[in-house]
C-alpha cells in the first residue's frame, strides 16, 4: 500500500495485487467536522478540522515533499506539479482523525477558490503520464519522516539550505501542531505537518470548478477505508 521506505524518487508504487479504489471525494468529506469515517484498520473515528495557516504562494507553483529529502532535491526528483493556480496566499487546513487514544493527519486541503469541485484529477509533476499507471496505482509524495511540507517552487533553494542546516526545523512533533517555515527574500512560506500513520506515499488530487479553474489541492493520507463496490441488482 505505501512507498517503500528510503525510495529516492517519489512514483507510482503499488503492485498488481495491491490496487486501491482511490477516492478523492472520501478523502474531501474528512473536511466536515464530526463527520465519522472508518478507517483502513478497521476502527471508526471521528473527523475534526484545523486551520494550518495561510500559504503563500509568490508564483503559484505549489510543491509537496518530504522535507529531509528537500537538502537532495534533484536527485530526488522534488518538482512542482504542473497545474498552476493565480499568485497569491492561501489556507491550509488539516483534517484530523480522533480515536480516544490520539490523533492524526488524515488529508490536507490547500483552498484556492471558494467554490465547489465539480471534477477531481490526480496532481502530476513534469513527466508524468496517467497513461502509466495500472487500476489502483497514483503517483504519491514518498515520505520517509512522516511529514510532508508544501510551499512555492520559488523557495524550493532556501528551503532547501535551511532543512540541511537545522534538520530540526521542520520537526512535527504533533499532527495538531504543524511547523512554519519562511523564506524573506521570496515572499513564500514552508508549512509542514503530519502524514496519516506515517511513512508510505500519499496522492495529491486537484478539484476543479465547472469552469476548470483549480478549486483546491487535497493531500490524501490513505487512512480511510475503501468505499463500498456498488453492486448491481438482479433483473426481476
Amino acid at each position: 500500500m505505501y512507498q517503500p521506505s528510503g525510495t529516492s524518487v517519489p512514483s507510482a508504487s503499488l503492485g498488481p495485487e495491491e490496487t486501491i479504489p482511490w477516492s478523492p471525494g472520501q478523502a474531501a468529506e474528512l473536511f466536515r467536522p464530526g463527520s465519522r469515517h472508518l478507517l483502513d484498520s478497521g476502527e471508526w473515528a471521528t473527523a475534526t478540522t484545523l486551520p494550518a495557516g495561510v500559504l503563500h504562494l509568490p508564483t503559484g507553483r505549489l510543491v509537496a515533499a518530504d522535507p529531509s529529502w528537500l537538502m537532495s532535491w534533484e536527485r530526488s526528483g522534488i518538482a512542482p506539479f504542473t497545474a498552476t493556480v493565480p499568485p497569491g496566499s492561501y489556507p491550509l487546513t488539516l483534517a484530523l482523525v480522533e480515536r480516544p487514544e490520539d490523533k492524526h493527519v488524515a488529508a490536507a486541503r490547500l483552498a484556492i477558490r471558494d467554490e465547489p469541485v465539480a471534477a477531481w484529477e490526480m496532481a502530476l509533476r513534469p513527466g508524468q503520464d496517467l497513461g502509466t499507471l495500472r487500476d489502483g496505482e497514483a503517483f504519491t509524495v514518498g515520505v520517509d519522516v512522516a511529514t510532508i511540507a508544501l510551499f512555492d517552487t520559488v523557495a524550493l533553494e532556501a528551503m532547501a539550505r535551511r532543512t540541511e542546516e537545522d534538520p530540526d526545523s521542520y520537526y512535527v512533533d504533533q499532527a495538531d501542531r504543524p511547523v512554519e517555515l519562511h523564506d524573506h527574500a521570496s515572499d513564500a512560506n514552508l508549512i509542514a505537518f503530519n502524514t496519516g500513520w506515517g511513512d508510505g506515499g500519499y496522492p495529491v488530487w486537484i478539484g476543479r470548478t465547472t469552469t476548470g479553474a483549480v478549486a483546491c489541492f487535497v493531500i490524501d493520507m490513505a487512512m480511510l477505508a475503501p468505499p463500498p463496490t456498488p453492486t448491481s441488482s438482479s433483473p426481476s
